[in-house]
């Protein structure tokens, strides 16, 4: 499976000119094999094999382009192999419905390769936001008084080391007016004095 997955990553980074000329000799060596068998053997579902090749690594256009040439090829065999045809009409028929059948699987396989570009690409950018985000889960052993966490090793952790180290959080640190008050009376009056005064007038 690794193998044949080196072997898409392979052929997806080459230019389309190459590709289109690697399913061009594919489609060749088919039609060589369906002259060989005589035109009594039907080998055109071997034909999607350049087509899916071409729509997947190519696109809707190198896809249509092979569809179009695989029906060439697959009149020119039957003509080689000495095939008759009574009925043009019908032959005609027939070798629309081979391209127009053509046609629609290679924008189908088209579709598919755009569909699957964007799934593996919204995967892969889920696992990167997942592998850079960190999750604090479980009970964390809090000091009911100083606030420290206890880790897995039996340390005591100030919270905030602790929480920065086991998720993505930063800390900016402040000063809430509770403590202001208690630590900082003078400069307390100063800032929230004035306005706990225009409070207690409003009630």
């Amino acid at each position: 499976m690794r193998a044949f997955t080196d072997i898409l990553g392979y052929l997806g980074r080459q230019p389309k000119p190459f590709l289109i000329t690697t399913n061009i000799l594919i489609m060749v060596i088919i039609g060589v094999v369906d002259y060989i068998t005589g035109y009594e053997i039907g080998l055109s579902l071997f034909y999607l094999i350049p087509i899916v090749f071409a729509a997947w690594f190519g696109g809707k256009k190198p896809g249509i382009f092979i569809s179009v040439l695989s029906v060439m090829t697959i009149t020119v065999t039957d003509l080689m192999a000495g095939k008759e045809y009574p009925h043009y009409f019908v032959e005609s028929w027939n070798l629309l419905m081979h391209l127009g059948f053509f046609v629609i699987f290679s924008i189908l396989i088209s579709i598919m390769k755009i569909e699957f570009d964007e799934r593996t690409r919204l995967i892969r950018e889920l696992q990167e936001a997942l592998g850079e985000v960190k999750q604090l889960s479980g009970l964390l052993p809090i000091c009911a008084s100083c606030k420290k966490i206890r880790d897995d090793k039996g340390y005591w952790n100030q919270i905030e080391s602790y929480i920065s180290r086991h998720s993505e959080a930063q800390f900016t640190h402040g000063i809430c007016p509770e403590c202001a008050k208690k630590l900082y009376p003078e400069y307390y009056e100063k800032a929230f004095g004035n306005k706990e005064k225009q409070e207690d007038d409003q009630v």
